[in-house]
């Protein structure tokens, strides 16, 4: 899926994220902007799919969940296109997001329960990957 079912745009990385909400499905940032609404004095999303609402998070639309699997598609896409007719991505195209969008999750959320990986502090050899 690289469009949004709701405005049939394509995803982009930049106004057009892909965000997942509760129930699961993904629409673009834009089309969830336009359906944050108060309702009980609370704010919340309704899914154009399922209706289940998502309470709007702190920080609005942008601090949703992304939808990993479709952003690093669109990512790779943009930076290596596979179509021999596509051009490669400009500044031209990169300078259109007026506002910085927001591609990593909160900060606090789970970079705490992973732990490190024990890799060694000092080189074993010149031609590894490890060190």
């Amino acid at each position: 899926q690289v469009e949004c079912i709701t405005c049939y745009s394509s995803y982009d990385l930049c106004s057009r994220l892909p965000r997942r909400l509760y129930c699961g499905h993904t629409f673009c940032q834009a089309c969830l902007k336009r359906l944050d609404a108060v309702a009980n004095e609370q704010r919340w999303i309704p899914c154009p799919q399922c209706r289940q609402n998502t309470p709007t998070p702190r920080g609005g639309v942008t601090m949703l969940d992304l939808d990993l699997a479709t952003f690093l598609a669109i990512k790779a896409d943009k930076e290596h296109p596979r179509v021999a007719g596509r051009s490669q991505p400009d500044s031209a195209t990169k300078d259109l997001c007026k506002e910085k969008a927001v591609t990593q999750q909160p900060a606090g959320l789970c970079q705490g329960a992973v732990p490190l990986a024990p890799f060694p502090r000092r080189s074993c050899c010149q031609s590894c990957m490890c060190c």
